[in-house]
């Protein structure tokens, strides 16, 4: 019994991982924060870049998950100050698939900080302490897919995490719109 419930695991693994879809993205974000005494920042351009898994899981339903570098952070209203921000995030969102190549997701997100720093006349100060070590979003995209492989999307990450680790009272939260390009790669079956 073990050995058939295994081979037939096994064949479901091989199944999905045959109909899959790997891919590889890049693009630009427009980010900024929100919360205590940021009512003077303004939006900062970075870029993003990583790479996505599509699963099937019915017809038109797929989970994408993905893993991505993201730039992120705010600018001061006045003056050269800024805020900037790099977090690994992981994301697994769940994307409705038209005919024809337009399709829809959303899902969670969690970033992984890797670098906080501010940029103030010409010195930049590490502020990696005064961050918290993740950052929890919720991911909202749109994308249109070609026949051959390449793609376009659009996205907004709404922060749902305070990432101010000595916050008195009060919260900063992230929050970033990313458009893109990317490339799929079919593993089998056909592209959607």
């Amino acid at each position: 019994m073990k050995k058939i419930f295994f081979s037939l695991l096994l064949s479901t693994v091989f199944v999905i991982a045959a109909q899959a879809q790997f891919g590889v993205n890049a693009g630009l974000n427009i980010s900024n924060l929100h919360g205590n005494d940021l009512s003077d920042a303004k939006s900062k351009i970075g870029p993003h870049f990583g790479v996505f898994y599509n699963i099937p899981v019915s017809n038109g339903i797929s989970v994408q998950t993905e893993a991505s570098y993201s730039g992120e952070g705010a600018k001061a209203n006045s003056g050269d100050g800024k805020f900037l921000i790099d977090y690994l995030n992981l994301a697994a969102l769940f994307r409705y698939n038209f005919e024809g190549g337009f399709n829809l997701a959303t899902g969670p997100q969690y970033g992984f900080l890797l670098s906080a720093k501010s940029k103030y006349g010409g010195q930049t100060y590490d502020m990696k302490d005064n961050i918290k070590g993740g950052n929890f979003c919720w991911a909202f995209g749109a994308g249109y897919d070609l026949p051959m492989g390449f793609g376009f999307y659009g996205r907004y990450n709404l922060g749902l995490s305070n990432i101010e680790k000595n916050g008195e009272g009060g919260s900063v939260k992230t929050n970033c719109f990313q458009f893109g390009v990317r490339y799929t790669i079919n593993t089998g079956g056909e592209k959607k």
